[in-house]
């Protein structure tokens, strides 16, 4: 029965998932950014000390000849290299020190440099960072379960892995979809399984 319950769900979610797609380009949303923030207000910076500072105003700095780093309360700087995890207004994201595998990255183009954004959030969380291949920085995906404070590299066999307690979804994520960029694929998967496992726990 709940499997049924789990494909209705599923199902539905894909309609929903899908309509509003094909309105909108097929890349990470503020919205959506936002939506994979830790909580809707804070800004703050976990460092490597261990301590969380909430600032009342956070923000990336960089330019041509300014190394990127966090601007706090608009006169504190923090350099990346002291910072664990941060939140700004728009994204929430996590040092790559937390990634078991994959590229090292020290690209800043949406986030600090070394820094993986979450850009889906639930029982399975999705992180982009930018790589550079030798031509281009490129995209990037991670995977996390809620349970686990381990970033393993996006593979197809992982992420099945992942999700194959919900038929449905796993069906959708399996099944060849013409026209529609990988990086979509991922994560209307991984919001599809979270949306379902959220309304399946209330």
């Amino acid at each position: 029965m709940k499997n049924v319950f789990n494909a209705i769900v599923s199902l539905a979610l894909l309609t929903v998932l899908n309509s509003s797609c094909s309105k909108t380009a097929c890349v990470f949303k503020t919205d959506s950014l936002k939506a994979s923030k830790a909580s809707n207000s804070s800004s703050f910076v976990k460092l490597k000390n261990g301590r969380t500072v909430y600032y009342n105003n956070l923000e990336i700095i960089k330019g041509v000849f300014t190394a990127p780093h966090l601007l706090a309360n608009e006169s504190i700087k923090i350099k990346p290299s002291e910072v664990e995890a941060y939140q700004i207004e728009d994204h929430y994201a996590v040092s790559q020190k937390y990634i078991m595998n994959g590229h090292k990255s020290a690209v800043a183009v949406d986030a600090l440099p070394g820094f993986a954004k979450r850009v889906v959030k639930g029982k399975l969380n999705v992180y982009s960072k930018k790589y550079f291949n030798g031509r281009f920085a490129i995209d990037e995906f991670f995977l996390q379960s809620e349970n686990d404070s381990r970033i393993y590299a996006y593979t197809p066999e992982l992420f099945k892995q992942m999700i194959e307690d919900n038929e449905a979804v796993s069906n959708y994520y399996q099944k060849e979809t013409v026209g529609v960029e990988p990086s979509k694929k991922i994560t209307t998967t991984a919001e599809m399984y979270n949306q379902a496992v959220y309304m399946t726990r209330n």
